[in-house]
């Protein structure tokens, strides 16, 4: 938990990671949806971020997830499990996102941050289903110029099929040819500053429109905050190029 933060105050129980990896294992509890939700903010949101943000990612309205957490803990209270209901002063409603996070308003938006312990069990879930390590998957399917993404897949979630060798052979091969990992939009470099050789790959065409080839020239290399911004609304449905030439502009001013 951060220092600082004015976490939402509610009475929901805290799980154990073992409690979460056996309820995470129950048939039919969780809802694609929500593991959705989860899978965007643990791997792609650093374990918290808004609706609105979640729903930048996946593609879906933000309104489904608050119906996804309902329908899990009632599935999981049928299976036995206690849920102590989580009441709303006025309302007398039953607050369903306390189960699975905590929350605070960050600039007039709130913020779900998955509990640490249902993080942990979520990753060690998942491992079973996704190796995610991008540096050292082997693939046959995966060649050297392209590979095929956007596929929908049942795993453990419905989620936009991404395969990471294709990635894999990009960032090597950019490392190869500059000799660091760095950002295409603001040149931040992770080896510079934390020496650790690490970038994120952009999808130039969102994986959300669909299936198709990826090659490795429609990837392109950000750091996080350059990621996040570009699949924010104001530039998400813009070309890159025109968020390129608006950073290589507020750079020369600085």
């Amino acid at each position: 938990m951060q220092k600082g933060l004015d976490y939402y105050p509610t009475n929901a129980k805290n799980c154990t990671v073992d409690e979460w990896i056996q309820m995470l294992q129950e048939k039919d509890c969780f809802t694609p949806v929500l593991l959705e939700a989860i899978y965007a903010l643990v791997v792609e949101m650093g374990g918290k971020g808004s609706a609105k943000l979640i729903s930048e990612i996946t593609g879906r309205p933000y309104q489904v997830y608050n119906s996804s957490m309902a329908q899990t803990v009632k599935r999981l209270r049928k299976k036995g499990y206690t849920f102590v209901a989580d009441v709303r002063k006025n309302s007398k409603k039953e607050r369903y996102w306390s189960h699975f996070f905590k929350g605070y308003y960050e600039k007039e938006l709130f913020i779900w941050e998955v509990k640490d312990s249902l993080q942990e069990a979520f990753m060690i879930y998942s491992r079973k289903f996704d190796r995610i390590d991008a540096w050292t998957y082997d693939n046959e399917i995966a060649n050297e110029y392209e590979t095929v993404e956007g596929m929908r897949r049942h795993r453990i979630h419905y989620q936009i099929e991404r395969n990471p060798e294709i990635i894999n052979i990009a960032k090597k091969e950019f490392l190869k040819r500059h000799g660091e990992l760095f950002c295409e939009a603001c040149n931040f470099s992770f080896k510079k500053i934390y020496e650790i050789d690490f970038i994120e790959a952009h999808h130039i065409l969102p994986l959300y429109m669909g299936k198709r080839m990826t090659r490795k020239l429609d990837l392109i290399m950000l750091c996080a905050n350059c990621h996040r911004a570009v699949h924010n609304k104001k530039w998400n449905d813009k070309p890159i190029d025109i968020f390129l030439e608006y950073m290589k502009n507020k750079l020369m001013k600085y």
